[in-house]
């Protein structure tokens, strides 16, 4: 072959190595011409040598000359390159080139990707791939000789090499035949762990339902072949177009030996079968592992009513193949319990729509951890709630927890329906803690928050604490920096902040009911609740946005049905709802619908202190939360850990604090 064919192989982890060079020497050594001296040199391919694949030869590796082969002739200190003749055969060629001196030499066979033996050994054989099922063109032939004492007339291979001195270095090759199941079709990649050596091969324009199921593969093995005793660990993964695994692990039952300069041989006409997962059971101590893209949709098929599945996430994962996303426990009973386990990992490019509750979950019934989601996209024109984790954190007596999941992307809603948010789109039981959302949300209907639309009431109430938002958040009304609303009798935030743009300079927020941190908090029971329903509590929350306002700008007439007030914490609640230690930006330019409703200082409210508010003559929903103005010039990690807001969760070391 020598050598247009090339070994393709890919070696992915296995180090190439050479042979060392023998130093069992001829006895005498030849004569050498003269340095500089203009020569030709004769070397041979023996019949025996397999090299070029040819199906005439056995399925053997064959060698053959071919134009353009070069050689280059190394004594240590200096190199000579020689070109081939015209008139070669198969076996036997002439070489021109200048003569190097000296006693012991490196014969080293290119085709032009390498000039040093250093070079052959270095050779990237990642980017190699196989075109075509049993194609052989991809082969390359790496060799030389080291450690010999002549160059003029020689042959490669290991009996000559020994003769005169030193050792024969080339590689052999893998000849993979693999069977199948039934579905499988176009393939993409092989990956080959023998002992601990992996060998990856490149496919392209491989379709295995064309040839019975069978794929017929080549790849590289080190130079030093490989010896396999008995019981070592085999591996084989064959991953499709569409991203799909099939494989079998096995250990060998009897010794063998993988050989350089030849091909050698696998089948595997049985057992290899679907992989679902990288590995685990599904259980609490053994999760299912994910390690790419197909394998988070392969959740969808071992979700079970009967038992919570346990997965978790063991590399990045890039989304942006998963199409159609459907989400998961979307259909009521909702009863597909989950425990999704991020450690630490990024899902980056999920886009999900117009479906029933858009998002990677359609309702969470039980806990995500541990997980961001980059560059994610919800865009949502059905009547259902949305939001980029979930539509629904748990609902009813379904209970979801999420912690340290972390959201950006862009939420859209033209629908009609209320509770619209980044991380979740309405809260009907969770706890949601460090968790925070940078995201665009966007929605032409009510209750919109960067973190949730808005919460329901559950005993024991929903909980939110240590969460973060930025980017913007608009909607019609009652649209938060946070949360649009917060309504369950007993819900409490804590320690939260925004710097969400709500500015309603242009079509940035809504007509009316627009709160730094929350909408709505009232539990929407209407005028009159100065006295009704206070269950709510948010507490060390600041919102530190340049500006929060309106879109419309009505004046003192109040013309139209404008008349909710918006606040720098929450914009419409409950004077007997438990608001503490909150505060703004000191400079915050803030305008409500009318200029009769400006920003003051407000004390501390419970149940048993009710809010003071300032009255407006003919307004019943009034009823603003601004907590106080933050010193001027003080930042934002200032005023946070001026509240006491832990070390152990924030980082304060900048200007504004990010969770660790």
């Amino acid at each position: 072959m020598i050598m247009k064919k090339y070994f393709a192989i890919i070696v992915a982890s296995v180090a190439l190595i050479a042979l060392a060079a023998s130093c069992n020497k001829a006895a005498q050594t030849p004569a050498q011409p003269q340095e500089a001296e203009q020569i030709t040199i004769r070397a041979f391919m023996p019949e025996g040598t397999k090299v070029a694949f040819s199906q005439a030869d056995n399925n053997g590796l064959h060698l053959a000359w071919e134009e353009g082969d070069c050689l280059i002739i190394s004594n240590g200190s200096q190199s000579q390159t020689f070109e081939i003749k015209d008139g070669f055969t198969d076996h036997e060629a002439e070489f021109t080139g200048t003569a190097v001196s000296g006693d012991s030499f490196t014969i080293l066979y290119t085709n032009g990707d390498y000039e040093t033996v250093a070079g052959a050994q270095a050779f990237d054989f990642t980017s190699q791939v196989q075109n075509g099922n049993g194609n052989t063109d991809h082969l390359r032939y790496v060799a030389w000789l080291s450690g010999v004492n002549s160059y003029t007339e020689f042959t490669f291979s290991q009996a000559w090499a020994t003769e005169h001195g030193g050792t024969f270095n080339v590689p052999g090759v893998i000849k993979l035949e693999a069977t199948l199941p039934a579905g499988a079709a176009k393939l993409k990649s092989v990956s080959l762990n023998i002992a601990g050596n992996e060998f990856i091969l490149g496919l392209k324009n491989v379709d295995v339902s064309a040839s019975s199921q069978v794929l017929t593969a080549y790849a590289i093995i080190p130079w030093s072949g490989l010896d396999l005793p008995a019981k070592t660990p085999v591996d084989l993964v064959i991953t499709g177009e569409d991203d799909s695994d099939y494989g079998i692990s096995f250990t060998l039952p009897s010794g063998a030996e993988l050989k350089p300069g030849q091909v050698n041989a696998l089948k595997f006409p049985k057992g290899i079968e679907p992989i679902i997962f990288a590995g685990g059971s599904g259980t609490q101590s053994d999760p299912y592992l994910i390690a790419k893209a197909k394998q988070l949709d392969n959740m969808h098929g071992v979700l079970s009513a009967d038992s919570k599945m346990y997965f978790k996430l063991i590399d990045d994962i890039d989304a942006s193949s998963l199409k159609s996303w459907e989400p998961f426990n979307f259909a009521s009973p909702y009863d597909l319990a989950i425990d999704f386990d991020g450690d630490g990992h990024t899902i980056s490019n999920f886009s999900c729509s117009n479906c029933t509750y858009a998002g990677f979950f359609g309702v969470l019934n039980g806990s995500c951890k541990n997980v961001s989601f980059t560059n994610a996209e919800i865009a949502q024109n059905l009547n259902y709630a949305c939001g980029i984790l979930a539509g629904y954190a748990g609902s009813g007596d379904i209970h979801a927890d999420i912690s340290n999941v972390h959201v950006q992307g862009t939420v859209t809603f033209t629908g009609n329906k209320t509770g619209i948010g980044g991380l979740v789109g309405t809260v009907a039981n969770a706890n949601i803690d460090a968790c925070s959302a940078d995201c665009v949300v966007y929605s032409v209907k009510n209750y919109v928050g960067g973190l949730f639309g808005y919460s329901k009431t559950i005993t024991g109430g929903n909980h939110f604490s240590n969460c973060w938002t930025s980017g913007s958040v608009r909607g019609d009304q009652r649209v938060g920096g946070i949360a649009g609303g917060m309504f369950g009798d007993g819900d409490t935030m804590t320690n939260c902040y925004s710097t969400a743009n709500l500015d309603g300079t242009g079509d940035y927020a809504a007509t009316r009911s627009v709160g730094g941190i929350i909408g709505h908090a009232n539990q929407d029971k209407g005028d009159g609740n100065e006295t009704r329903m206070p269950g709510n509590v948010v507490k060390g929350c600041i919102a530190w946005q340049d500006a929060i306002k309106t879109r419309t700008y009505l004046g003192p007439e109040m013309d139209g049905n404008d008349w909710y007030s918006s606040g720098a914490i929450v914009a419409y609640g409950a004077t007997h709802n438990t608001y503490a230690d909150c505060y703004h930006k000191a400079n915050l330019d803030f305008r409500d619908y009318a200029d009769v409703l400006p920003l003051y200082d407000q004390e501390n409210s419970s149940p048993t202190t009710p809010l003071v508010v300032n009255a407006v003559a003919g307004n019943t929903h009034n009823y603003p939360y601004h907590g106080k103005a933050a010193p001027a010039g003080s930042t934002l990690s200032q005023v946070a850990q001026s509240l006491g807001w832990s070390a152990d969760v924030w980082d304060f070391s900048g200007a504004v604090p990010t969770l660790k």
